[in-house]
């Protein structure tokens, strides 16, 4: 499977074989062959190294919040990732399915955003957890 790099050396993901990528700014989209949804990654990092909680549920809930969705820290998952933890919330309209990610390893934050129709909502699902799953992150360099 293809490695995507961050332009920054933040993070890599993996992603599937035929998904077609573009970055532009510090913005990278993936969309898949078959034309369903978009993926879209952007990564943040602290400036002062790793921070207590930088990227977590608390993080994730002012990006959603910033978009406009009202999200309590309370509705947002938690699992654990290959050295960092993985911040989860999904939301449906009417017509859309919607599913935010914040990798996190307290020094760098990868946001990870998956839109498509609802109707097709579980058609890419596992090609999208895999490239979530997948995410690494990287440290810094130490200034001496």
């Amino acid at each position: 499977m293809p490695i995507l790099t961050d332009p920054m050396g933040w993070f890599t993901v993996e992603v599937p074989d035929g998904w077609h990528r573009r970055t532009e700014d510090c913005v990278t989209t993936l969309s898949s062959p078959r034309g369903i949804g978009i993926v879209y990654l952007s990564a943040a990092r602290h400036v002062r190294g790793r921070q207590d909680s930088f990227g977590g549920a608390d993080f994730l809930a002012r990006f959603l919040r910033s978009l406009g969705l009202e999200v309590e820290e309370s509705d947002i998952r938690l699992s654990t990732g290959l050295g960092c933890r993985i911040y989860a919330y999904d939301h449906d309209t009417d017509t859309s399915h919607w599913a935010f990610w914040s990798v996190t390893d307290d020094e760098t934050a990868l946001l990870i955003s998956y839109g498509c129709g609802l109707a097709e909502r579980d058609h890419e699902l596992a090609e999208v957890a895999g490239i979530v799953r997948s995410a690494r992150l990287y440290h810094s360099a130490p200034v001496h």
